[in-house]
C-alpha cells in the first residue's frame, strides 16, 4: 500500500532532514520513518518540465511504477519524486528501472545519515 503526502510540514521535513539523490533527469528526496506502516509518496513536476498534459502523463507513469512491485519494496517513510524536462523522453521501461533504483539509493543514504555515518 502506498500513501500520499498532504501535510506541508512533511515537505518541510523532507527538505530539512531528508536525503536527496539525483540520477539523470530524475531525483528523489527520502525521509525514512519506521513508525509508519508503509511508504508515503508525492511527486514534484513543475512547469519547466513541460506542458500540463506532458507533466500529468509523466506523473501517471511514475505513479504506475511506484504502485507495482517496485513500490511495495519501498521502506516505510516519506518519498518525494521529481523530474526535469528530459524525463519526458524516457520510456515506461526506463522509468520502471530508474525509479526503484533511485529510491533505494536515497533510502540507503538516509539510513547512513540517520545512523550518524556520513
Amino acid at each position: 500500500m502506498i500513501g500520499r503526502i498532504h501535510e506541508r510540514s512533511i515537505f518541510a521535513r523532507l527538505r530539512r532532514e531528508g536525503s536527496f539523490v539525483r540520477s539523470g533527469p530524475l531525483w528523489c528526496s527520502v525521509l525514512l520513518d519506521p513508525s509508519l506502516s508503509h511508504a508515503h509518496v508525492a511527486y514534484a513536476l513543475g512547469r519547466p518540465v513541460g506542458s500540463a498534459v506532458s507533466r500529468n502523463r509523466l506523473r501517471r507513469q511514475m505513479r504506475a511504477v511506484v504502485a507495482t512491485d517496485a513500490g511495495s519494496s519501498l521502506a516505510p517513510g516519506w518519498y518525494l519524486f521529481g523530474a526535469d524536462a528530459p524525463a519526458l523522453a524516457m520510456t515506461f521501461a526506463e522509468l520502471s528501472t530508474a525509479l526503484p533504483a533511485l529510491a533505494d539509493r536515497a533510502a540507503a543514504r538516509n539510513r547512513t545519515r540517520r545512523d550518524g555515518v556520513q
